[in-house]
């Protein structure tokens, strides 16, 4: 099976999208905490075998982690620090949803590193949530992506010069 991938010049990502004004109301209403944590080098066990995946439990959930969060993570430990990706990207390379995406990555007990999921952005390349939180983690989240090089602007978005040199979606 051949499989095709868009270069990011020609990518559907980078088509004109609107800034929303409702993101950058979130922005100026979220809580900048005290303490940012921006460690993007503690590394935690992942689970490699399929007998080791079936029988970790996430600290996080206290549940198992899913098979469908194991493909989610397996994908996301592909973006290379200084890049990003979106939840639609992954969402198309998995045939899924960006939503579900968004809510394996939510749930992501390995973070930041093997499973950096802070280098995933929403298609319109708003900071978005971190951690299943909107409102003070994602200071946590521009932190990490701005100690790997990325910037972004006062409203929350990585700025355009960035969006297109940084975005990774060559996922095998």
């Amino acid at each position: 099976m051949t499989k095709v991938v868009s270069t990011p010049a020609h990518s559907r990502h980078f088509a004109a999208k609107p800034r929303s004004a409702a993101r950058s109301r979130l922005y100026a209403r979220a809580v900048v905490p005290r303490d940012i944590d921006d460690d993007i080098d503690t590394t935690h066990a992942y689970p490699e075998t399929a007998e080791a995946r079936k029988t970790y439990v996430s600290p996080k959930t206290d549940r198992p982690v899913t098979e469908f969060q194991y493909r989610v993570y397996d994908v996301c430990r592909q973006v290379p620090s200084g890049r990003y990706s979106t939840y639609k990207a992954i969402a198309e390379h998995l045939r899924s949803g960006p939503r579900a995406v968004g809510n394996a990555l939510g749930k992501n007990p390995f973070c930041p590193q093997p499973i950096p999921c802070h280098r995933i952005l929403p298609s319109d390349c708003y900071i978005g949530g971190f951690s299943g939180d909107t409102k003070s983690k994602i200071f946590f989240k521009k932190a990490k992506l701005e100690k790997e090089g990325l910037q972004f602007d006062d409203k929350g978005f990585l700025v355009d010069s960035l969006q297109q040199p940084r975005f990774f979606a060559d996922f095998k």
